[in-house]
């Protein structure tokens, strides 16, 4: 089952991504994967779960990191854990 994700979720996770990875916005798709950005390697996916848990007040579950490979999975993951998004 899909959760629905609304465009302010998608538009803050975005700016997320570009503040924690120094990306500009073109450099991020839905398809955009751990590993293909210099920054997100297995450091920078921590970084990412803390900015996730700063910003969005989500705890993500070792398990659900596991699972976030590219930015929709992230958005999903979050989607999920944030009712209402």
């Amino acid at each position: 089952m899909s959760t629905p994700v609304s465009s302010s979720l998608d538009a803050a996770l975005r700016a997320l991504f570009q503040r924690v990875f120094k990306i500009a916005p073109k450099d991020l798709s839905d398809r955009t994967r751990r590993g293909s950005l210099e920054a997100w390697d297995s450091l920078g996916h921590l970084e990412l779960l803390e900015a996730l848990r700063k910003e969005f007040g989500v705890e993500i579950a070792p398990e659900q990191a596991l699972e976030m490979e590219t930015f929709a999975d992230v958005r999903r993951v979050v989607a999920s854990l944030r009712p209402g998004c």
